[in-house]
């Protein structure tokens, strides 16, 4: 503190605070008040000089104090509040910081331990003076958190890798609210080998909040060591979960210690065999990424997924000469094949009822949907339409055929419908015929689940006008509210709104339909009922009418699955709610994506349990999470839903848990965050891990199934991980990466040092405190009611002495 910080204030209270002549009146009147007080005692013939003498100091006295209680003098001084801030520093407590490469033969570790105890009294004076809170990190364990992973003076260098990048992602999440970080210091020899998060990425976080990195970087660049390996780290699918059938990439990275340059044979195996083999050139010593292209298999479920990269020999790949373990040349993990994303084929001729049915199709991403309209039979088809109806090919799943004959299909392709039924019966295809005028002609009796009646349409039109004279309704049976036509999650919400759509005042209604005869094996889904008799739903078809929609199950196991529907415009339910509401195009969209669905045997996937690990591969003592939950119908996650889960390790080459493994696994604690629920587990051994969630399937009330048994019908999930050995990758490249430590910082405004600078580093830090703090004075005495510390009650018991001394003298002596 400098003298240039102390000055001697006066803050006057009103009226001597006006400025100009308010404290020339202060003046004036203390002139004034000193002079009547020397006239009054002045020439008394009682008083002697020295009583005089002490009774005037008593007066004046008082007098001062009196007069300084108006201008309330202090003496100042400029002090610099000490606002508290953060200090943010991680070292690396890895194995490649025990490598001796640093004066005097130490160790990297030993060197920053020298140099933190050298600059002890720095860093104490940080704390003492500008207060600031200094938390060290220790730096390298990929399970990096800032509660626990604090950097002591005697902690081992030990780590197995330098995870840079999960400290300062972790860092950041727990210290981005910080308002005072007065910097953020990474001590280490940038050998980073972390695999979840890019410590480049990460450092460009911080440097957005304002906090860019400072590096000092410890160890020598030349330092080599003589291993020689090649190492697969991870391998990722996207997309991941994946449809069946189709493209997938599996993204490998590969460091290539001592074999950069090298060309090896990478081959993918998809639950054991061999899918894809390519050649590839490792350019780098580290981060090698090579992709490999397959298709995803046709059936859904859990596919493992392993990597071998090596050279080829005998048709085998084996790790290349000169490598010091062939033990991690391969990687493995899972991928999920869902059934999402139906390949859809759509035959029709171009009118309103195709046009309202491809919108709903399209407004659903799991729908691929490819269309053939054919509006005469004299044009050719055209090079895209054969290669749409090319079934083999393709491998649809659902095939609708609407409003053509069968003939015009077979002008194309007179093979079509041995190929269509071929598909049904021994692959599982879906077909759903729909109505129009020339629905219905030459189809193969043998797929039907109706007689029809081609070209025989139950309608009643104006000759003149060609307006409809009857509205029908599509009445959906008990079956039909359970499958296709179920347009909520609760029977009842469903039967409302089929209610609302055929009530008395909706136009909302079909114009015709052709007329059906349901074959003995067809179920019936919905029926037509006039206008004029207002159904409700879920009601049975009577004798005299016709029905809407049939469909069977036919084939190898049932797998094909027909439906013959016999409206030609549900695109009129559309205008239900217009303008107001979008009830009745939502009521639409949901009934035909509930056909294909059906049709492609993924009505069960709505409502089911699901198992989503963050992490197909990890490493042992690594963290994972699973996403654990219930589907509503409409695809939501079930909040209410019970459910238990179980992990269970497998033995090598076992596929799934015995039941005696599953009843002995004890169950998961679940955890509830605002995204749903979760589970942690953090394996200790490798191998591969077995997660299983069960949970009670419930009825529309909510209660409890039970089979004919009754035992509780339970949804069921499960998912595959593998976790492998945490081997240890930080003895095959030691050397001190220097301009990694430069990217990290100055790439992003910071600095890159050298350890030896961080002395000098916290002297500048000292010398520039928080740019936006401002020095405050403080003011001695403090006149402010709120800050005198006792000051003021003192000042008036020294006022109120002097008056009573003056008093009690001038009593004692005979003076009053």
């Amino acid at each position: 503190m400098n003298w240039e910080d102390w000055s001697l204030v006066v803050r006057p209270v009103y009226p001597w605070s006006l400025p100009g002549y308010g404290l020339v009146a202060w003046g004036v009147l203390a002139a004034l008040l000193v002079a009547i007080t020397l006239w009054t005692y002045a020439g008394h013939p009682q008083l002697s000089r020295r009583r005089l003498l002490l009774l005037l100091s008593l007066r004046l006295a008082a007098l001062t104090v009196a007069l300084l209680t108006a201008i309330r003098p202090a003496l100042s001084v400029q002090e610099q509040p000490q606002v508290p801030s953060v200090l943010l520093v991680g070292i690396d407590v890895s194995e490649s910081m025990t490598v001796r490469d640093e004066a005097n033969s130490q160790s990297r570790i030993e060197a920053v331990r020298r140099m933190l105890d050298k600059t002890r009294p720095l860093w104490e004076q940080l704390v003492r003076e500008q207060n600031v809170q200094v938390y060290f990190y220790a730096v390298g364990s990929p399970d990096f958190d800032p509660s626990t992973s604090l950097y002591t003076p005697g902690l081992a260098a030990d780590e197995k890798r330098s995870d840079y990048g999960s400290y300062l992602h972790r860092t950041y999440e727990r210290w981005q609210a910080e308002r005072f970080i007065r910097g953020h210091w990474l001590i280490g020899d940038g050998a980073d080998n972390g695999q979840r998060y890019s410590a480049i990425t990460e450092a460009a976080r911080w440097a957005r909040r304002g906090v860019p990195l400072t590096t000092f970087t410890v160890g020598e660049e030349s330092t080599r060591s003589d291993s020689r390996d090649i190492v697969v780290t991870t391998i990722q699918c996207d997309p991941t979960p994946a449809p069946i059938k189709t493209e997938v990439t599996a993204t490998a990275t590969i460091h290539a210690f001592g074999f950069a340059g090298t060309r090896v044979v990478a081959r993918l195996f998809l639950d054991d065999k061999p899918a894809v083999t390519d050649e590839f050139l490792l350019t780098q010593e580290k981060e090698n990424k090579i992709r490999l292209t397959f298709k995803a298999p046709d059936k859904p479920g859990e596919v493992k997924i392993r990597l071998v990269v090596g050279q080829e020999r005998e048709g085998q790949i084996i790790p290349l000469s000169g490598e010091s373990s062939g033990d991690n040349n391969a990687s493995e993990t899972y991928l999920t094949v869902t059934k999402d994303g139906v390949r859809l084929l759509l035959v029709d001729r171009l009118r309103w009822e195709t046009t309202l049915l491809l919108d709903a199709l399209r407004s659903d991403k799991r729908f691929d949907v490819n269309v053939v309209l054919r509006q005469t039979t004299e044009l050719p088809a055209t090079p895209q339409e054969r290669q749409f109806l090319d079934l083999e090919a393709n491998a649809y799943d659902v095939v609708l055929i609407g409003n053509v004959r069968g003939g015009e299909l077979r002008q194309i392709d007179p093979a079509f419908f041995d190929k269509l039924r071929e598909r049904v019966l021994r692959h599982g295809l879906g077909v759903m015929f729909l109505g129009g005028e020339h629905a219905y002609y030459d189809l193969p009796d043998d797929l039907l689940p109706v007689i029809p009646a081609p070209g025989q349409l139950v309608e009643v039109v104006d000759r003149t006008t060609q307006r409809p004279l009857e509205l029908y309704q599509m009445v959906p049976t008990e079956i039909g509210l359970d499958t296709m036509c179920r347009l909520a999650r609760e029977r009842s919400e469903s039967i409302t709104l089929w209610n609302m759509l055929n009530g008395r005042r909706s136009r909302a209604k079909l114009t015709g339909y052709n007329r059906l005869v349901r074959k003995p094996t067809g179920t019936i889904y919905a029926w037509a009922a006039p206008q004029i008799e207002p159904t409700q739903a879920g009601s049975p078809m009577p004798d005299n009418r016709h029905p809407l929609l049939v469909g069977h199950q036919i084939g190898d196991a049932n797998r094909g699955r027909v439906l013959a529907f016999a409206a030609y415009d549900t695109y009129l339910w559309t205008s239900l709610g217009q303008p107001k509401t979008r009830q009745g195009l939502e009521i639409h969209h949901r009934f035909w994506k509930q056909c294909v669905l059906w049709l492609a045997h993924q009505e069960e996937e709505e409502g089911q349990a699901y198992v989503r690990p963050a992490l197909r591969q990890l490493k042992t003592g690594q963290e994972q999470t699973l996403r654990v939950g219930v589907k509503k119908p409409g695809g939501q996650d079930d909040p209410e839903a019970e459910f238990t889960v179980k992990i269970v390790p497998l033995a090598p080459g076992q596929k799934e848990p015995t039941p005696e493994q599953l009843e002995q696994a004890p169950p998961e604690i679940i955890l509830r965050d605002a995204e749903g629920a979760r589970v942690l587990h953090r394996p200790r051994l490798p191998g591969e891990y077995y997660a299983w969630l069960t949970s009670p399937k419930k009825d529309d009330k909510g209660q409890p199934l039970r089979d004919a048994q009754g035992r509780p019908v339970l949804l069921q999930a499960a998912a595959r991980y593998v976790v492998l050995p945490d081997v240890s990758e930080e003895m095959l490249r030691v050397n001190a990466d220097h301009d990694f430590m430069k990217r990290l910082s100055q790439a992003f405004g910071g600095k890159a040092l050298r350890l030896e600078d961080l002395p000098q580093a916290l002297r500048e830090l000292h010398q520039h405190p928080l740019a936006f703090t401002q020095s405050k004075p403080r003011y001695y005495p403090d006149w402010r009611r709120d800050q005198s510390r006792g000051f003021l009650p003192l000042w008036l018991v020294l006022f109120t002495l002097f008056l009573v001394g003056e008093w009690g003298l001038r009593r004692l002596w005979g003076l009053v």
